[in-house]
């Protein structure tokens, strides 16, 4: 079935600190941690939203979590078109943070993924 309707093209730029964009080349993957309360922000956060400072660091998530959810991807997103069919999860850390990742390898609810990157993406590769 085709639905026709009005193209829609989105221009959008996100500015991410270059601490975090570096991190994720060298495979890496970086959140903020507030100094005051101790709250933990991925993506990371210049503000904390907890208790209001500003002060924060960085600090590198832990490399190992547990697949919470996924889906694969079927239907590509503008931009991703000539990608094969791919798997997206949540994968949550030891560090109780949640992130957003590509899946490599055969996905299963809450088995253990090793999260890295590609340079450009966040990587969680399931673990055997």
């Amino acid at each position: 079935m085709q639905v026709d309707a009005i193209p829609l093209a989105l221009r959008y730029k996100i500015q991410y600190p270059d601490e975090f964009i570096n991190a994720i080349k060298r495979g890496e993957i970086l959140a903020t941690k507030c100094k005051n309360c101790g709250a933990t922000y991925f993506p990371p956060q210049r503000d904390c939203y907890n208790c209001g400072k500003n002060e924060m660091d960085w600090v590198k998530i832990d490399n190992e979590g547990e697949l919470m959810t996924y889906s694969i991807v079927f239907q590509k997103p503008q931009g991703f078109e000539n990608y094969d069919n791919y798997v997206i999860g949540i994968v949550k850390t030891k560090d109780n943070i949640s992130l957003m990742v590509w899946i490599k390898g055969e996905p299963k609810v809450g088995t253990k993924v090793r999260l890295t990157t590609d340079g450009i993406r966040l990587i969680g590769e399931v673990i055997k």
